[in-house]
């Protein structure tokens, strides 16, 4: 026998196994073909699905503007009834008729997940995320920023606001600006000096008289007669 033919002690023989039960599979193994359809098939039910939720939410939107609608033309009959002249005519009464057609068509838009809100009186913070002011009034009567009147109410659906109310804003009137304090007086202008006098020119001496005078013994001519000429 040659040495190739003994057994090698290094290596484990069969008795160094142990048998190990095969796990059971289930069906078949999935071809990737048939994986791919049955991927689509359930694409396909998700979109059916979708579709049929659509639709039925598009039927009951249909069935909200309908009754809606019934109940509008309910409330345009009673404003015409409020507006004839009838001495007769109950004011409670009518009201009354007008809040419930009012009641009536709000119930409807909240069985379809629709509400309406008045934010007339909350402050700026409570509407921040669902009122748009149009116009801000200012007046002592507003001790902070709220919501002095609504012209169009807000609307949510589940919700969520799906239009914003369009509000009047008041708020406090702006502080008074502090009085100033008044300017001091300007200093009083001093006094012009006294004007002075001009000093009187020296008046001058008088001229000493030309004329001689004639002596006594001497006769005066006779006027417009020159005067002989005396020896000095």
């Amino acid at each position: 026998m040659s040495s190739s033919d003994e057994p090698d002690a290094a290596r484990p023989g069969w008795e160094n196994f142990a048998e190990r039960p095969v796990p059971e599979v289930h069906g078949a193994t999935t071809a990737p073909e048939a994986e791919l359809a049955g991927v689509l098939q359930r694409r396909h039910e998700e979109l059916a699905a979708a579709r049929g939720a659509s639709a039925s939410a598009a039927t009951r939107v249909h069935a909200t503007l309908f009754e809606l609608a019934m109940l509008i033309g309910t409330l345009e009959q009673q404003v015409n009834r409020a507006g004839e002249s009838r001495e007769a005519v109950d004011e409670k009464l009518r009201h009354r008729e007008l809040k419930n057609v009012k009641d009536r068509m709000l119930d409807v838009l909240r069985g379809a997940g629709v509400e309406v809100r008045d934010p007339k009186g909350l402050t700026a913070d409570e509407v921040l995320d669902w009122a748009d002011p149009v116009h801000w009034l200012q007046s002592p009567e507003f001790d902070a920023e709220v919501v002095a009147e609504t012209n169009e109410y807000a609307v949510f659906h589940d919700g969520a606001v799906v239009r914003f109310a369009q509000v009047v804003m008041g708020a406090p009137a702006p502080a008074p600006a502090p009085a100033l304090a008044p300017a001091p007086a300007p200093a009083p202008a001093p006094a012009p000096a006294p004007a002075l006098k001009p000093e009187p020119e020296p008046e001058a001496p008088p001229e000493p008289d030309l004329q001689v005078k004639p002596d006594p013994g001497t006769e005066m001519p006779p006027p417009g007669q020159t005067p002989a000429p005396t020896d000095t």
